[in-house]
């Protein structure tokens, strides 16, 4: 079997029992994805949460042989897939300790756009709530901003369609792989985001039917990988409270527009404002100005004097930083192959010097100087 280095990663998700932190745990203690596949017999480093027995128990034969099948589907059908390791996975949802590790994509969008919010609601959206999607996202036109939802019925899909039609580009997570659209209706309007500047994204492969369990995984994607998360409609349960209370958890900011307090559809958004779980608005200009989008921020490079007064192992922290826009610990631990304890030391040394500034969640950014 002629194993590529996009093979293994595709076969990592489809190992039974490995979940995205596992995953990440086994490349962080074996240093290398391929490792996972090549030290079944002889594990001599001592991985937390996982004993010899059980990595032992690993049925490696069969996740790289149903991986053939994806890169199949991949190759065939100009499927565009992003581990996490690399340098475009979206920054954002790389944040997230949960984020998927291998993603598969449709279309020429941007994975870390510089603005980015998700717009998610009820599938019985009323005259109310299309009222509201068509002012806020004809209104973000001007501020180049990628709006994400699920493509789900209701708010999600009159989302993507209002994008569509005032020029914004939209990106549909599914819940399931890109060898279908779901619900099947709005398979045209999938097919016009992908050729309109958006697309679709998924975390899983081909043949992965949309069953319920893998709706909730969707929406920590929605949430993780935007800015912040806006609920137009809501009811008392359902998925966009999920996406609401996920992106508090990512300590993202999430937006609601209240609504009539007899509206069975109206009360999850009331409910999210009236418990502090969400900024109310009235209008997209509230979303903005929250958002400071008014405001021009200019990006400057790190001085170069200071990076000339910064030692070996301080200079190749800021060349990788120098990749992303924000970058976590443990991802830095694993690119640069250096230990935590060792990484933090050389962190607070930069921030010292005012080379980095540490952000929540153990994620890091160059100072703008």
């Amino acid at each position: 079997m002629n194993t590529t280095e996009l093979h293994y990663q595709v076969a990592l998700t489809l190992l039974e029992g490995i979940g995205p932190k596992s995953a990440k745990s086994l490349i962080a203690y074996l240093g290398h994805v391929d490792a996972i596949f090549k030290e079944k017999k002889n594990l001599r480093t001592i991985i937390p949460g996982f004993s010899k027995e059980r990595f032992r128990k690993l049925n490696t034969t069969k996740a790289l042989l149903e991986a053939e099948k994806v890169l199949d589907f991949i190759d065939k059908n100009n499927i565009q897939t992003t581990f996490f390791l690399e340098k475009d996975f979206p920054y954002r949802l790389k944040e997230c300790a949960d984020s998927p590790v291998l993603l598969y994509s449709k279309g020429e969008f941007e994975f870390n756009p510089k603005r980015t919010v998700a717009v998610v609601g009820t599938r019985n959206m009323t005259s109310y709530g299309k009222k509201l999607i068509r002012e806020l996202i004809s209104s973000l036109q001007p501020y180049n901003v990628q709006v994400v939802s699920g493509l789900a019925y209701g708010v999600d899909v009159y989302t993507h369609r209002c994008c569509l039609e005032f020029g914004v580009p939209t990106v549909g997570v599914l819940g399931h792989g890109l060898d279908r659209v779901y619900p099947y209706q709005h398979k045209s309007t999938a097919q016009k985001m992908v050729e309109n500047e958006g697309g679709l994204l998924t975390e899983f492969p081909n043949g992965t039917n949309p069953d319920r369990e893998n709706f909730p995984k969707r929406n920590r994607v929605v949430a993780g990988i935007t800015d912040a998360t806006i609920i137009i409609e809501s009811g008392e349960k359902g998925g966009s409270l999920i996406t609401a209370h996920l992106a508090n958890d990512y300590s993202r900011d999430v937006f609601a527009y209240p609504g009539n307090v007899d509206s069975p559809y109206s009360k999850g958004c009331n409910s999210l404002i009236a418990n502090d779980k969400a900024h109310l608005v009235t209008s997209s200009k509230d979303i903005t100005k929250l958002l400071d989008w008014e405001l021009k921020i200019k990006e400057n490079p790190v001085q170069t004097n200071l990076f000339h007064q910064l030692n070996g192992d301080e200079k190749k922290i800021v060349k990788l930083l120098k990749e992303f826009e924000k970058i976590s610990l443990d991802v830095l631990s694993v690119k640069l192959k250096t230990p935590v304890s060792r990484l933090s030391g050389l962190l607070l040394g930069l921030e010292i010097k005012g080379a980095v500034i540490p952000l929540p969640g153990k994620s890091y950014t160059l100072s703008k100087l």
